[in-house]
């Protein structure tokens, strides 16, 4: 259990760490290993979700409600590993040179 819970750790900082330089601020006053929220500032979340699942194949968690336009998460559990996090912080940084991550 607990070489699991620094796996996810660790997944959960180096995911942070490679978008520090994007236009998304991470939300949350008691940050948890297991999710990053991610909110935008100057485009639809949720735009963001579609386009990812869409024409990357990569699924994030969509938000609902009220901040469906302005939050998604990113999970760290499970099955995922450093380079996963390289091809989600790849599509993200091509969104923005693309103008839809703005």
């Amino acid at each position: 259990v607990e070489a699991e819970t620094a796996k996810i750790a660790a997944l959960a900082a180096d995911f942070r760490s490679r978008i520090a330089d994007l236009p998304l601020m991470v939300c949350s006053e008691s940050l948890s290993n297991a999710v990053t929220p991610l909110m935008t500032a100057n485009c639809s979340a949720y735009d963001i979700f579609t386009v990812l699942k869409d024409e990357y194949g990569i699924w994030v968690c969509p938000n609902g409600g009220e901040y469906k336009d302005r939050i998604f998460r990113v999970g760290h559990i499970g099955q995922l590993t450093v380079e996963d996090n390289q091809v989600l912080s790849d599509a993200l940084h091509d969104l923005v040179k693309r103008g839809i991550l703005k």
